[in-house]
């Protein structure tokens, strides 16, 4: 908060199109002026509009090839000699950009640095199947679920250390 006491302004705001159009003429010169400082100010800024500043791309490995490359030509597009892959759901020149390769998991995911927390760990077994994923196991019900109370020698017990 400042110091001191902003004023308000009391006017009312334009309800007309002749009203809308007059307060446009009346700072047309103002807005003039001020792009103009605006631009003489930022002329010696980098362009970020056309630097490669997306997102994903810091984090791009530079040591891969490039992602893909196109044919130019649609006799190339018939020629081509890609290698099939049977798993794939449509044959597609970009075999490596696939729904069928993303779900196997089949190319691996390089970057620059870690992007998800999955990287850090690999394909280490969970720690909590303890079965590591053959057949099934009473764990949850053995682990979960408290059955002092179902067990008859624990009641008997109970009964003759009373005196019964």
């Amino acid at each position: 908060m400042p110091c001191y006491k902003i004023p308000q302004a009391n006017v009312p705001p334009p309800l007309t199109t002749y009203e809308c159009d007059s307060f446009k003429h009346k700072i047309k010169q103002e807005k003039r002026l001020t792009y103009q400082d605006a631009s003489r100010r930022s002329e010696s800024l980098p362009d970020l509009h056309k630097a490669k500043n997306a997102y994903f791309g810091f984090f791009r490995d530079e040591r891969g090839g490039p992602i893909s490359a196109e044919h130019r030509f649609t006799y190339d597009q018939i020629k081509d000699n890609t290698v099939f892959d049977p798993k794939a759901l449509r044959d597609t020149f970009h075999k490596d950009h696939n729904e069928a390769i993303r779900k196997r998991c089949a190319k691996p995911h390089a970057t620059r640095w870690m992007v998800r927390s999955s990287q850090a760990y690999g394909w280490l077994p969970p720690l909590d199947d303890a079965k590591m994923g053959f057949g099934r196991s009473s764990v949850f019900t053995r682990d979960a679920m408290d059955t002092s109370h179902i067990s008859l020698s624990h009641a008997s017990s109970a009964l003759g250390a009373l005196g019964v």
